[in-house]
């Protein structure tokens, strides 16, 4: 199934319904709460951002490798829905982003944290 918001493909079961139309988890996010608007002094200054703890162990997870969301919830102990608000954070921040990779979808690290 193809997110008819951003064109993303998800997995059968993935979609969310919202006003008549199937959103990926990102896009349904940004319509529930587009902070992404709030956030852009962020992005021009990360040095004043710190990232949380559930932050910091996806990142470190991510910089060894892509890695799906059972993967992350496997090897960092966090709980399924701490991850997907995290990681719905660090989408909107540009640091990771969600790929299709053979039906499946997985998380990659677009940019390093600054120090």
């Amino acid at each position: 199934m193809q997110c008819e918001r951003c064109g993303t493909l998800m997995a059968l079961g993935a979609e969310t319904a919202h006003n008549g139309r199937f959103l990926c988890r990102k896009c349904y996010l940004d319509v529930l709460s587009p902070s992404g608007v709030c956030e852009s002094w962020i992005l021009r200054d990360t040095r004043r951002w710190q990232l949380t703890d559930v932050q910091q162990r996806i990142i470190a997870r991510l910089q060894v490798g892509n890695a799906s969301l059972a993967d992350l919830a496997a090897t960092t102990a966090l709980a399924e829905t701490d991850l997907e608000s995290a990681l719905g954070r660090l989408e909107r921040l540009q640091m990771v982003r969600a790929v299709g990779k053979d039906g499946t979808k997985v998380f990659q690290l677009t940019r390093q944290p600054s120090a």
